[in-house]
């Protein structure tokens, strides 16, 4: 079967020249446009960021297959034309790298068209469900209650903005600040957003580095938090330094000794970390495909075909599936960030958005994407778990998933 011709040099590797060249000029504007460094970044982040690598702690709980060649068979329209997802995958210009779709705990469809299936893979912004699993655990603990502020928990909070946003409007993308993910916000060298990207790859600001904290609070209020959703990295990062204070441990710490310690998983997390130290969870966070299906799965009756423990509880679980968001909080204000979901999922059946989940929909699935083409679909209800990796901007793929989860096969 051919190679998706953008991505084969993810399968062929580099050249020393090529490589040093990359890991010395490396930037966010590479990142965000998809520039050919891209691919490389998202084999390598751990040569970019320091990385905390979070082991295998378990025997490798293995996925069995169970093939459901019907799935490749499955329809949908994209800007490349109608196709079915074998051929979208094999495109040359789709540039999907993995993709993998997990029915009751057993692999039903697994290809690998632009990477080895065992290599690690930036995340991008699906890392941003980790935030709010380690909250949610914290809220489970009994440690944090949701419905107070940020800077109940957090000292270096107080006296800002984030002092009074309640820990459930940071989860649900809901501060109101100033710090949103946009076109206009990435291409504002000043904006809050644009000097925390650079703060974590280390990029100088007016001859210095910044620190992620520093850059933070300088965000300003521009709505009343908890009105509208609002998607902000930098919204997602309040939550990494939220478990931090709680827990009293480094965000990879809590998050290695709570969760991937439990997990079957067969190969490591890397958690890649800003110049000074904080994992930055909203985004860089490596690790294999089938290993990003396992954190899928924890959502799963099958959470117990990858793990010791039952991580996402049932109240943690509901808080997601019946969240009280509405349809209006989903797609009000400015921002729009509701809109923009919805249209590259080529679904109307979205009830909101919730605990850093980019869409969830009325039958109870949920959906998470990431900067150039990451994705992880979540149906509880079907046992279904659908993730991938790719290297190209538009989300396209999205267009399949539906299609998938709705599809005869799951029934």
């Amino acid at each position: 079967m051919p190679k998706p011709a953008p991505v084969q040099k993810a399968l062929d590797g580099w050249s020393n020249k090529e490589a040093l060249d990359f890991l010395r000029n490396f930037n966010v504007n590479d990142l965000t446009i998809g520039a050919p460094a891209a691919l490389w970044y998202h084999r390598y982040a751990a040569q970019t960021n320091k990385t905390a690598i979070l082991v295998r702690r378990q025997p490798i709980m293995e996925m069995p297959k169970a093939t459901l060649r019907e799935i490749g068979k499955i329809t949908a329209t994209t800007e490349l034309g109608t196709m079915t997802l074998d051929e979208f995958l094999v495109h040359p210009d789709s540039y999907a790298q993995g993709f993998i779709v997990v029915h009751k705990g057993k692999i039903a469809y697994e290809t690998y068209p632009g990477m080895a299936e065992l290599d690690p893979h930036f995340w991008a912004s699906v890392a941003k469900i980790l935030a709010s699993m380690a909250v949610d655990i914290l809220i489970d603990d009994g440690r944090i209650d949701e419905n107070m502020t940020l800077g109940h928990y957090v000292p270096e909070f107080r006296g800002s903005v984030w002092e009074t946003i309640k820990v459930v409007n940071a989860l649900d993308m809901s501060a109101g600040l100033d710090v949103r993910d946009d076109a206009t916000q990435f291409a504002d060298p000043d904006s809050v957003t644009s000097r925390l990207f650079r703060a974590e790859l280390g990029e100088e600001r007016d001859g210095k580095i910044e620190y992620m904290l520093d850059v933070l609070l300088d965000a300003k209020r521009v709505e009343e938090s908890g009105k509208n959703y609002i998607y902000s990295s930098g919204v997602t990062q309040s939550l990494v330094f939220l478990a931090e204070a709680v827990s009293g441990r480094p965000w990879s710490d809590f998050f290695d000794d709570r969760v991937w310690s439990k997990i079957g998983a067969e190969g490591p997390l890397q958690v890649h970390l800003s110049p000074d130290g904080i994992a930055i969870v909203h985004g860089p966070v490596s690790s294999n495909l089938r290993d990003l299906a396992r954190v899928g799965l924890l959502y799963t009756p099958s959470w117990s075909a990858i793990s010791t423990e039952r991580i996402v509880s049932p109240s943690a679980l509901d808080r997601i599936q019946n969240s009280p968001r509405t349809k209006e909080f989903y797609f009000g204000g400015e921002a729009g960030s509701g809109q923009r979901f919805s249209k590259r999922l080529g679904d109307n059946t979205i009830r909101t958005a919730a605990r850093q989940w980019d869409a969830v929909f009325e039958d109870g699935d949920f959906f998470k994407s990431g900067l150039n083409t990451q994705g992880i679909y979540v149906s509880p209800d079907r046992d279904l778990v659908i993730a991938y990796f790719s290297t190209e901007r538009s989300q396209q793929i999205q267009k399949y998933l539906r299609p998938i989860a709705l599809s005869e096969a799951f029934d």
